[in-house]
């Protein structure tokens, strides 16, 4: 029928209704062809590079200051307060007196042993003789002794009792907290005052096993005469703006913490002359590492995004094949955990770490690297 419309047709409208078909005939072709393939999935990632450990390196760990020695004073008996001199922030001498009980009580149970051990001394002393001149057994005699013994014994505890209603400063320090006030009732054991010896101080920090091993090793080198490289260790406070203040190693933990399976190190510093240093304060402690003392496995400090935990609690990081720009895991020890970083091993210098992104990626996909914090080398 078509056929048969477009014979009779004009020349001219039939040459339009051929170019009019045209793109339609255009468009159907290339329906008929198959559809490119979109570009692969490709994730937005922030990554960091990981360096080298050279000569010099360091770790830095969270640490809180505490005195060289502290003591909670009490009373070892009851009674009401009857003076209080020390004052908080007050420094104190040893010996120097700090709080005292109403002695009254004390005097008199002291007086009334006194009266009775006299009176057993006296017994005592005349069985003594009456014994010389058989004029008394040796039973009674044995009994007037053990009464005198006795007597002597309820004398000296009541003359201990008298004595520890007068509280007396341990130790050179300062007082810092007073936990009573003036003519309160107390007993005995119960907290009065905290003094505590800041000659020197101690900072506290927790420390992986690959650094505690080294921090070991250090300090029993120190005592034979080997000559290691003088290491740097030293706090840092905050509100202490360019010192850094040097430390000795005093004493590290045998047993790990059953959560972090870190090891409490405890370092100590002469307390700074012009600074107020105080226990409870937080520093930034920095241990200076070299190269081979983590057994061949350095520590690497990341970001907590970058951790990631699979089913069975393996700990795995993402790492970025520059080449191809595809991610794939590697499993990672947890050496130290912080509020703000996780310290691990298993890792080599030169890769580079996905930090931001991690737990939406699986191994092969392709990712782009956006603005990164490159840990210096």
């Amino acid at each position: 029928m078509t056929t048969g419309m477009t014979a009779g047709m004009n020349p001219g409208i039939k040459s339009l209704l051929i170019l009019a078909s045209l793109p339609l005939c255009l468009s159907l072709l290339a329906c008929s062809e198959e559809a490119p393939l979109p570009p692969p999935e490709s994730r937005p990632v922030k990554t960091m590079l990981i360096g080298g450990l050279a000569a010099g390196d360091q770790r830095q760990f969270p640490g809180v200051v505490d005195a060289i020695q502290k003591a909670e004073i009490s009373f070892r008996v009851r009674g009401k307060l009857n003076t209080l001199p020390a004052k908080e922030g007050e420094n104190v001498k040893q010996g120097q007196v700090l709080a005292t009980l109403d002695p009254r009580d004390y005097q008199i149970v002291l007086n009334d042993r006194k009266a009775s051990y006299d009176t057993a001394k006296a017994n005592y002393d005349r069985a003594k003789e009456l014994l010389e001149k058989n004029a008394i057994s040796r039973v009674d005699h044995d009994n007037i002794r053990a009464k005198y013994h006795t007597a002597k014994a309820n004398l000296d505890a009541a003359e201990q009792d008298l004595s520890y209603t007068t509280l007396r400063a341990k130790f050179d320090g300062f007082v810092a907290k007073r936990y009573v006030e003036n003519f309160e009732e107390v007993f005995p054991r119960q907290a009065v005052l905290l003094l505590q010896d800041v000659s020197e101080l101690e900072i506290k920090i927790d420390i992986p096993e690959t650094i505690m091993i080294m921090l070991r090793k250090h300090k029993d080198t120190a005592k034979s005469e080997t000559r290691e490289p003088k290491r740097s260790v030293y706090a840092v406070f905050d509100q202490i703006k360019g010192q850094k203040f040097p430390l000795a190693l005093k004493e590290i933990a045998t047993k790990a913490d059953v959560n972090t399976r870190t090891f409490q190190a405890t370092l100590k510093m002469k307390n700074p002359e012009g600074y107020n240093v105080l226990p409870g304060m937080t520093a930034t402690v920095f241990a200076e590492v070299f190269p081979g003392e983590t057994g061949g496995e350095e520590a690497i400090e990341l970001p907590l995004s970058a951790v990631v935990s699979s089913t069975d609690k393996q700990s795995t990081v993402w790492l970025v094949d520059e080449d191809t720009m595809t991610v794939s895991p590697v499993p990672v020890k947890l050496e130290l955990l912080t509020k703000e970083a996780v310290t691990v091993t298993g890792l080599n210098p030169g890769q580079r770490v996905v930090t931001a992104g991690a737990s939406f990626l699986r191994e092969g996909m392709q990712v782009t690297l956006l603005e990164t914090g490159e840990q210096p080398e």
